[in-house]
Order: structure tokens, then sequence, then C-alpha cells
């Protein structure tokens, strides 16, 4: 762990609590290091261990990431591991090979870059080892020898050197204004960048150097100014990672390069210039102000000593490298001032290229039209307004009338034109001057256009042509001889597809194809035919289906084990079936509801309960009678006769559920169990009228049937349990014929009867939690996720009783979502009315236009 605060205090309290949150994970922290014994002192009092360390002695050095810290003085220092690469090598006493030169560089680790103008020396002399194309293990030439032991001459200075750790020693940063410098520079060899903290508190200003950076120029050759634009770009880069890693606040920072070109370029439209300073100047302005940058004299620019070498480089504590330039040391009225310009606006530049082209005047802009007859129609009311004007200063009759169809064709070459000059203008050229010197014309285009292999030709109406093989062939028509050629991306040619897809009714795609084939050349006309398709709107509402999403999780009332049948209702009428009563023929519903009206409804629900108890929910489906009977349960008053019933009824505990309307996939589980009574039902039903208690005996019997289906496998084996049915929990057994107990007349018999009930209930309970439930945790289909609806998504409401072209339209106002999150329904605002319906009865029409 690594830190460092402003106090003893702060650093005391920080340590103790450091210490106390892995003391309660079971770790021990130790061996505290500080520069202050006050703290050290304080962290050892409650050491219990053998080997305390003394507080009073004196702590020489730590290593900490690759440097060594001096606690005593608090400053950095570095080692030279003479005994690890031998004393006789690092003393130049015989000749080290590449390897050689390359271990000793690496194992000097400075992560800040503090001594980097030292080690930059070393890594221009291994480059230039490199480029001699020495070998790993060969020794290095005379003049590379020469080298390092100019560098090994100072290298002894390394382990005297001494940096003070703290950045502004003697007061709080936080007290005054503190500024970050950074000094970029370049030369041949290589590039630098080094920044600078430049506190002022009471007129007193420390720079202290924060971190460098240095690197060897690529061996590809590069040119002075943009070496130099790599140095200002790695110093943005090398500032920006600084003011994110310190936590002291930068008042102002200032960037500082003696390259007058590169200050050009900033300060200038970098979109003029090649990519390369494009790019880099685009970047150092991301994180970098235009006038953060400052010229500096070369004399006064700290970062040269990492890119050039005169003399041994001074490794003191007092060197400019470590505590900055001079002038920084003044105000800022007497800082260097940048000079006039140099004309650099030649350098760099980006190419200019010119390009001629024929262009002809569009006096129709076809992007704002999607029909092709309308287009049509409006280029030839021009034609015929120039028309008439030319011939009222000619003083003769005006054309009026109906559109002919010769001014149709006018209209049409008019656009055919405008297309071909707009996509094939140097080709229009081409043909256009050899065909007034060439009788007859041939083809001069240049083998690079798109139209070299169609032969391409102009006709007498200046319109673009192929010249075909079946010019011989005496039935086919003259377009069909020499198609119209036209370019496959250009709006006029989707106009005239869009056209043939709508005169053969949305369909026939290859009966389409092939008429276009007739009259137009057009380059990947499937492509381009199928693009049209899927823009079409008419083809993408017939596509439209919907997107049912994945299918919902159970609801709570279908998995709702221990709890007394019929908790949880499901509501449903079917029929209506004919009886005989007396002389005469009615009409009841099952339950038996003798008719579909609300009172109906209630009286058949007061029947359900009297037999099977109150329920908990209803879940039915937005009929009027269950509407009317929900509304009639909660708002009527009790009547003297039914008062006792209704108050029962209407209880807080009992709620209705509407499921939306049209979606029967929602109460499917009594909608097939509605299916299973239908065949059973007629199955026995007789051919003549039946009697009401004829009826009711039926269904009566259907009822014990359709309680007696299996809800698990039927076993195989005789041994195993039979299969568990709605019986067991209704009557004890699949069809109630054997009793739960034999019971006397005794109390204690009643009392095990009941208590022996009981265990053979919850028996059945779980069989069903471990039996049943397996057998429904599946899906069965609908195992996609699929792209829920949104607000304001325009919809066709599907309705299978209708033809598809009578589906209503809307756009939805409104989601209901599902516990999951997933809408399940939607309310949809049409031009008759507001609807809501399912998922699965909404397709989402897609509206937007290709581009």
């Amino acid at each position: 762990m690594l830190v460092s605060v402003a106090t003893e205090e702060e650093a005391i309290q920080l340590a103790q609590e450091v210490k106390q949150v892995h003391a309660e994970g079971g770790f021990e922290i130790r061996n505290w290091v500080s520069n202050s014994k006050r703290v050290i002192q304080a962290l050892q009092e409650d050491r219990t261990e053998k080997k305390n360390l003394d507080a009073t002695s004196e702590i020489s050095q730590e290593k900490v990431l690759g440097m060594w810290w001096c606690t005593d003085s608090d400053t950095f220092t570095y080692k030279v591991g003479w005994n690890r690469y031998g004393q006789a090598l690092l003393e130049g006493q015989y000749r080290p090979t590449k390897r050689d030169m390359l271990r000793v560089l690496m194992s000097m680790f400075d992560p800040l870059g503090l001594i980097a103008h030292f080690l930059m020396y070393l890594k221009i002399v291994l480059q230039e080892v490199w480029r001699s194309g020495i070998g790993w293990d060969d020794q290095i030439n005379d003049v590379i020898y020469e080298k390092w032991q100019t560098w090994l001459a100072v290298l002894p200075q390394v382990e005297r050197t001494s940096i003070p750790r703290c950045y502004f020693g003697g007061f709080t940063a936080a007290n005054g204004d503190v500024q970050l410098h950074t000094f970029v520079d370049a030369s041949d060899n290589g590039i630098a960048a080094a920044c600078y903290l430049r506190s002022v508190h009471d007129g007193i200003v420390k720079c202290n150097l924060v971190a460098a950076k240095t690197r060897v120029a690529p061996l590809k050759f590069l040119s002075i100014p943009r070496l130099e634009l790599q140095a200002a770009l790695i110093g943005a880069r090398l500032a920006q990672t600084v003011s994110a890693a310190i936590t002291i606040p930068i008042t102002c920072r200032v960037y500082w390069s003696d390259s007058q070109d590169v200050l050009f370029w900033i300060k200038s439209d970098h979109r003029r210039y090649s990519q390369f300073v494009a790019f880099r100047v685009s970047e150092i302005l991301d994180t970098t102000e235009m006038c953060e940058w400052r010229y500096v004299p070369t004399n006064q620019n700290v970062a040269d000593d990492g890119t050039k070498w005169k003399g041994l480089p001074d490794l003191t504590p007092l060197s400019r490298w470590f505590i900055g330039p001079q002038f920084l040391y003044y105000s800022e009225g007497n800082w260097p001032q940048t000079p006039k310009s140099t004309n650099t606006a030649d350098l760099e530049l980006r190419p200019s290229v010119m390009s001629h082209f024929l262009a002809l005047n569009s006096l129709i802009n076809v992007d704002e039209y999607s029909s092709w007859d309308r287009i049509i129609k409006v280029v030839a009311l021009l034609h015929r307004f120039a028309c008439n004007c030319k011939l009222k200063i000619q003083r003769k009759p005006k054309r009026i009338g109906p559109i002919s169809n010769s001014e149709y064709k006018v209209a049409e070459s008019y656009l055919l034109r405008q297309a071909q000059h707009e996509t094939f203008p140097d080709e229009i050229v081409h043909l256009t001057r050899s065909q007034e010197s060439v009788e007859p014309p041939i083809s001069t285009i240049p083998k690079s256009s798109p139209l070299y292999r169609k032969s391409p030709w102009l006709d007498k109406s200046g319109i673009l042509r192929m010249r075909g093989r079946i010019t011989a062939c005496d039935y086919a028509t003259e377009d069909a001889k020499h198609p119209i050629i036209l370019p496959r991306d250009h709006h006029t040619t989707k106009l005239i597809v869009s056209h043939y897809h709508q005169k053969f009714h949305h369909q026939n795609h290859e009966t389409v194809i092939n008429e276009i084939r007739q009259k137009f050349s057009i380059p990947h006309l499937r492509s381009t035919y199928t693009k049209v398709r899927n823009n079409c709107q008419r083809c993408k509402n017939d596509r439209a289906v919907p997107r049912v999403p994945i299918m919902a999780d159970l609801p709570v009332a279908r998995l709702d084990a221990f709890t007394r049948p019929f908790t949880h209702v499901g509501v449903d009428m079917f029929g209506p079936y004919e009886v005989v009563t007396g002389r005469r023929v009615e009409k009841l519903g099952v339950e038996v509801v003798h008719s579909l009206s609300t009172d109906s409804c209630i009286m058949a629900l007061r029947n359900f309960i009297s037999r099977r108890g109150k329920p908990r929910t209803f879940y039915s489906d937005r009929g009027t009678n269950f509407i009317g009977a929900k509304r009639v349960l909660q708002e009527t008053e009790c009547v003297v006769n039914e008062e006792k019933l209704m108050k029962e009824f209407v209880d807080t505990e009992t709620s209705w559920t509407f499921l939306p309307p049209a979606s029967p996939h929602m109460g499917g589980s009594w909608e097939r169990l509605i299916g299973s009574v239908k065949k059973n039902l007629m199955a026995i039903l007789p051919t003549r009228k039946l009697t009401d208690e004829v009826l009711r005996n039926l269904l009566t019997e259907i009822e014990s049937t359709v309680n007696s289906r299996p809800l698990t496998h039927v076993p195989v084996d005789d041994d195993s349990a039979p299969a568990l049915t709605p019986n067991h929990f209704l009557l004890g057994s699949s069809n109630g014929s054997k009793p739960l107990c034999n019971a006397d007349d005794s109390g204690s018999a009643l009392r095990q009867t009941w208590l022996l009930s009981q265990v053979q209930a919850n028996r059945f309970w779980k069989r069903w939690v471990t039996d049943y439930l397996p057998e429904i945790t599946r899906r069965t289909k609908w195992f996609m996720h699929t792209k829920p609806l949104e607000i304001n998504d325009v919809v066709v409401i599907v309705d299978p009783k209708s033809p598809r072209n009578c589906w209503p339209k809307g756009r939805i106002i409104n989601v209901q979502p599902g516990r999951d999150g997933q809408p399940r329904s939607a309310t949809v605002r049409t031009a008759t009315g507001i609807y809501e319906r399912p998922a699965t009865k909404l397709a989402v029409l897609d509206v937007r236009r290709e581009t």
C-alpha cells in the first residue's frame, strides 16, 4: 500500500482504519514505513509479536516501484545492479553485446521518467545497434562502444541522484496557485516531453518535475516538423495522465514547444493539412486548448535535454531537468513571447484535386417525389409552360387540354437524361465527342468506366443506350434491342422500378423484372427491385405479423398450492343449447344459465359459490354479462331477501380480473376445459331436444368425467401410485368411490377421520407439486424474446373474422407490461375509437423509409 497525506494525524488515522478493516477479515498489516518517526511510533504501539520494529531506529531505504525511497530525507534514489551484471561490464572493461546493452537498459526501471533524459541516450545507442545489424551475442563496433563508454561515465551519478518525493516542501499547494507546464521537443534521434508543477504561495515560487516521457525516433524517416508534432501529441497525453492522477487542483495548464510549425498547425484549421498532421492536431485539441500552447526558445526548453546530449547530463537536484527552466520562477510577463509567425501555410497542406465534368442543370429535384407518374406529369406541365411562352412570343396558339403522349415522352426523356448526366458525366462527354467526329459512332469510353462492357451510345434524344446483339430481330421492339442504361442507385431508377411494381399489383415479381428488362438496362436489377419491395409501404403492411413476446410465466393463481379447490376461478360461457320447456324450445348456457343476461350470470355464480365455496379471485373475458355482474355485485344495495348472500359475496377478499379483449390464450386453462366439455357433450347429446332436467344430468356427468382426467402421466407399473386427477382434491380419489377412511360413531374416530383427511389432502398437494408442476414448467411455443411494443408504434389490429385489408390501423398510446416487464397488451387509438388488444393481435407496421 502506497499513500501520501498532508499531515501526520491524517496518516495515523488512515493507517489505523486500514489495520482495523483488514483485521476484521483475518489479515494483519504490519511493517509500516513512513518518513515520520511519530507515525511509525504510533503504528507500532499495539504490536505484540516478538520482532517489533523499533520506532527509534533509522530506516534507511525502501524499494518502491523499482526506485528506492529514503525515508530519512524523504527522497527517491536509484541503485545500479553492479553485482548482477558484473563490475567489469559496467566499468567498461570489455565490449558488451546487444543482449548485454538491452539487459542493462531494461533493468533501469523508471516509471515516472525522472531520469528519462539519462536513459534516452542509451535508447538511441541501442537503436543504432539495431540499425547496424549486429547479432544478439555479437560485440558492438568501435563507434558504438565509444558512445557506450560515454554513457557509463555518467552511470555512477545515478546512485548519487536524490529527488524529493514531495512536490512543494514547506507549504501546502492547495493554498497557492498551482500550474501544470509541459515542455515538448524532438530531434533526429527522438522525442521527449516533461511535465512540471509550478506553485506560487506568498510570492514564493516552487517548481518540480512530475513525470517525463521519451521515445526514440521511428526507423522510418520522419521530418523534424512531424517529429515535433508527435512530441506535442505525447506531451498532451502525458499532461492528461498527470492531471487525472494527482489530487492537487490545477488552475492553469501551459504547453511549451520550440517549433513554430507545430504552433501554427494547432492554431489553424487542421482539416487543410495532410492526414498525418490533421489526425494528430485533432487529438491534441481534444484534450487541450489553442490558447494553452506557447513558444519557448530552444535554449530554454528543458525537454531539449531528453533529445540532445550537450555534454554529460546534469543529475544534481538543482539541475533544470528536475526544477524546471529559470523563467518559470519569474512572473508571467517575463516568460518567453511568441515571435512573429513564419509563413508555413504551404507545409503539409492537403493536395488539392480539381475535376472537370459536364453537369446538366436540374430543374426538377427527383428526390422530392415518390411517384413516377406524378413527376412525369409535373415535368410535362413545365415543358408545356415553356413551349407556351415561346408560342406567345411567336404569336401562335397555346397548347391546352389534357397532356398528350408526345409531351409525356418528352418529359420521360428529360428525366432519363438528367439521371444519366448526374451519374455518367464523363462517359457522356466521351461519347458526344466521338459521335461528332466518327460516323457511324463508336464507343470510346475508358476501360475503367462501369459502362465499358455495355458498349454504350447516345441516341438522337441524347439518351444513353446499350448496344445490344439482337438488332437483326424484326419482332423485338427498339427499346428491347437497345435498352436505356440507368444507374442502380439513382432515385429516378427507384421510381421507375416502383412504378412497375405497383403496375403489377405488388405481385408477379418475375414478370416485373422481365418487363423492366424490355426497356431498361439496370445493373443488379434484382437487388434494386428487392430494395424497392422492402421499402414499399403496402408490401410492408401486407407482410406485417404480430411479434408475439416470449411466453409469460404462469400466474400465481396457477401455482397456488395447499389451498382450497376453486380458490381461483376462471369463468366463461359457451353455447347456447336448445332445451324443451313444456311445449316451448328455449336456449340456455352451461352452468346452467337460462339466458346471457347479467341476472342469469349472477345466479349462476351464486349457485357455484353455494356448492364450491367463495373464490378469492375471478378471471374472465370482457363479456358484457361479466362486466355487468361485477358492477351489480359491487354497487347494488343488498335486497331484503338476499341481504346475507350479497354481503357474503361482495367481500373485500374477492377480486375480479378481466383479461384484455381478443386474448383467449390468456385464459387457456379454462378455454381448454370448455373444449373438453363441448366434445363430451356433443358425443352423448341425442338428436332430439332435451329437457332442462336431462341437460343438467348430462352436464353433471360430463363434469365428473372431466375432473377424472389425469393431470400427470398414467403409470405403466401397476404397483406405482395412480395418476393425479382433479377429483383427488375434490373427492379424495379419481372417481370418488373409495372413502378417505373407515369411520364409526365414536368421537375419537371422527377426529382421526378429520386428521386423516388433512394428511391425505396434503399428500395430494405434494404430489401436485412434484408430479404436475414439472409437466407445465416448459414453454410450448413463443420461446424467443422479441422487440417489445412501444408507445407511438403504428400497428394493425389482427381480426381473423375480417379480411386483412379491412383490419383497422392505429397508433399505440399506452402499453400494459406483465410481471417480467414485457408488454403483453396495449391500448390503440384508431379512426373509430380506442381499443385494448393483446400483443398477439397487434402487428407493428414499419413506416420508416429506407435510404
